[in-house]
């Protein structure tokens, strides 16, 4: 809490100076950041899925094919 009324108060010393508008602008690319990560996050479980799936299809594949030999 303590960090964040510093923050602010920070935030509004510096506001008439155009520091604030590059905080704005850190804010934002952080922002960017943040969400870009989540959707590597995302993609990265996605293609996870995918091959556990594959991986599987192979597999009974192969439990069939070995079924099938005997």
């Amino acid at each position: 809490m303590k960090s964040i009324v510093l923050a602010l108060i920070a935030a509004l010393l510096c506001f008439g100076c155009g520091v604030a508008d590059t905080a704005t602008a850190t804010a934002t690319i952080a922002a960017a950041k943040k969400q870009e990560l989540e959707n590597a996050r995302v993609l990265q479980q996605q293609v996870q899925q995918d091959i556990n799936a594959s991986m599987q299809g192979r597999e009974a594949q192969l439990e069939k094919m070995e079924r099938e030999s005997r």
